[in-house]
Formats: C-alpha cells, structure tokens, sequence
C-alpha cells in the first residue's frame, strides 16, 4: 500500500528529521558496521548490556561464569575447580569487538572467609593463560581458553531461569519512517555507498513468541519492498530474519541485529545480502514513528 498524498504532507517534516538522525547515526558507525556484516550477530556495546548474566553447559552442572557487561567491556569470573577438587575463581578482562572478547586469565588464591572478622583479604594472583568468548547470539556462545598450557573449549548458554518477559509490544501495525542503508561489494561498482529514502512500512506478525512476519516498504519513489520471514522471542528480545523481494528486482536475504521498539518509535537494524541482479552486502536501518 503506496503513502497518500495526504500522509506525505502530514509525516515529511517529521520523517526529514528522523531521515537526517538516522543519517548521521548511520554514518558515524558506518566502517563498524561494514566490518561486522561478515557476521550474523553482532553485540550491542551501546548503553544496553545484552551479555550480563549467569552462563553454563547445561550437560556440565557443578561449574559456571558470571558475565558483566559494561559497554564495550567485558568482566568474566569463572567459578571451576582445579584438578584436586579445590574450588578455584578465574577472571578474564576484555573488550568486545563485533561478537567477540579476549583477554587474559587471572587465578585468584587466598581471600577472606565472610564468617570472621575482616583482617586483609590475604589475596593473590596469578596469570595462567588466556580466553576468548565468541558469540552467535545474545545467550548462546563458545568460550576458549588456555590454563597452565592445556587448552579447552566449552559451548556456553546464558541461564534464564525467570518467567519470561513480555515480548516487545507494538512492533506490528503501520509506521511512517526512513530507510538507510550503506552497500558493499556490488556487482556494479556505482551501487555502493549510502541510500536513503521515506515512506511507509506495514508490519504484520502472526504469533506470541514466535511465527511469521512481514514487512512491507511503500516508498514516497514508488518502490515496494516485501521482507518476509519468522520471528523468534528469548524473553524481551526479538530476532527476525527471511527473504527479501523488491518491485525494482532486488532480491535477497535478511537477518536481524538489533530491534528496539517503544510505543512511539521502532528501529530495525538488518543485514541484507541481496543475490539476484545485485549482488550487494547492506547495512540497513529502517526507523518510524507513529501517532
């Protein structure tokens, strides 16, 4: 469904000024962007801390790590045992790049017992290796490490052991917003750069916490785009990807980065591998807002 006349007029000052925030966000992170579209999932190091968590193989109960996310800053405390049965702490410090973190390991000794009296906390360390987490979304991963010369590698899941969230409300229905996009690696070498254009986008979604879901672009330029696909929900968060079919011939496939949505706004970060008549990598956002 094309935007009225009528719509354009009411929305053009409002969707100008989103398509210029939009324009200056997007360009500001432009080269990390272009750098992480090698990967599906990227971690979000803005002001959301999407990693902080208990973690655990589930199939290995009896050990585990405490991840606290800060930013780009990653402060990982390993509770394991050593080969004698002795409880033993480890903590690694690194900074997230794209989906990854690594650091050095740091074996703690010592300490102060909380049943007694406060005398110095008698504590040492010792550096015995180093780890690197990689992630392929917000609650699952691998962690990599080397302790005394031995290497291991685990596949780690958060622990999610609340009731759910409730799932991120009012993503479906009609939105008036802006598109940008920047592409890479074109076939035709004059395809690359930014785009930028309004219009609007219907949304529907079928289902609670997952299902089908469409997302259907009118362009203020008479384009029509069409990003079909499914939907999945891990308490608040919402991940999205599908195929993508464009009325100029674009074609392609999509998966989603980052979702936010409020009552009045929503942005959705995709990255889009178009495969047909172009074969561009996209860094894409598409942003709207709503009476």
């Amino acid at each position: 469904m094309k935007t009225s006349p009528t719509n354009v007029n009411a929305v053009r000052d409002v969707i100008g000024h989103l398509l210029f925030l939009l324009a200056v966000v997007f360009t500001s992170g432009a080269t990390s962007r272009a750098q992480a579209q090698v990967q599906v999932f990227t971690i979000d190091t803005s002001a959301a801390q999407p990693l902080t968590g208990l973690w655990w193989n589930a199939i290995e109960s009896g050990w585990g790590a405490t991840l606290t996310q800060q930013s780009s800053i990653m402060y990982v405390t390993m509770f394991v045992y050593d080969a004698a049965g002795n409880a033993t702490w480890y903590t690694v410090s690194c900074t997230i790049f794209a989906a990854t973190c690594s650091g050095d390991m740091l074996r703690f000794r010592g300490g102060q017992t909380p049943t007694m009296p406060w005398s110095g906390s008698g504590l040492n360390f010792t550096k015995v290796g180093s780890m690197t987490l990689a992630f392929s979304s917000n609650d699952a991963g691998t962690m990599s490490y080397t302790i005394d010369g031995v290497a291991s590698t685990r596949q780690i899941t958060r622990q999610i052991f609340g009731p759910p969230a409730p799932v991120i409300p009012g993503l479906a229905g009609q939105w008036q917003g802006a598109i940008v996009e920047t592409r890479s690696n074109c076939t035709q070498s004059q395809n690359n750069g930014g785009r930028a254009t309004y219009g609007q986008y219907d949304i529907g979604m079928v289902g609670t916490n997952a299902g089908p879901i469409t997302i259907m672009l009118s362009g203020v330029t008479g384009l029509q785009c069409t990003y079909s696909g499914n939907f999945t929900t891990n308490g608040a968060r919402l991940m999205a990807s599908g195929g993508l079919n464009c009325s100029d011939g674009k074609r392609g496939t999509w998966q989603s980065t980052n979702i936010i949505v409020t009552a009045k706004s929503m942005s959705l970060e995709l990255a889009v591998q178009l495969n047909a008549t172009e074969t561009c990598t996209v860094a894409a956002i598409l942003g709207g807002l709503r009476p």
